[in-house]
């Protein structure tokens, strides 16, 4: 059984505009598909995005509607830290950030930013009632809409 490293304690927010609206964003298309079917089934609306610029069209759409973000690190094309960096720039409070992945490359720098800017790390291989059960964890903290 993986641990989940909680990073920060998401703050509580007005979730009226936002009610469980994950944007899911994993360029394995089984896990994407696995992981969205599962969500959608406990009620959820997914947005799917095989990789950061998907992920950013649907964040430029919805943006006022989702209310958390889960990606995975390693993927091919821009880095997540772009993601990241335009959700917080939300300009009221931005959705709880989650990460998974089954490796973290790069500088020790850059894994302790990555890890300082998001709200929770779960390592892969996941099983999706850990992800799930982060989720609610995290929207836990926002009052009903």
């Amino acid at each position: 059984m993986h641990s989940v490293t909680p990073l920060s304690t998401p703050p509580v927010v007005n979730s009226s505009a936002r009610a469980r609206v994950l944007l899911l964003v994993e360029d394995e298309q089984s896990l994407l598909r696995a992981f969205a079917h599962a969500f959608e089934r406990s009620g959820f609306e997914v947005l799917q995005a095989i990789d950061v610029p998907s992920a950013l069209v649907h964040w430029r759409r919805d943006a006022e509607r989702i209310s958390i973000v889960v990606s995975d690190v390693q993927m091919p094309g821009p880095p997540i830290e772009e993601l990241i960096s335009v959700v917080r720039a939300r300009k009221d409070v931005a959705p709880p950030i989650l990460l998974m992945s089954g490796e973290l490359r790069g500088t020790e720098k850059r894994i302790s930013e990555l890890m300082q800017s998001v709200n929770a790390f779960l390592p892969k291989p996941l099983r999706i009632d850990t992800l799930r059960a982060e989720v609610e964890r995290h929207l836990a903290v926002l009052p009903p809409g």
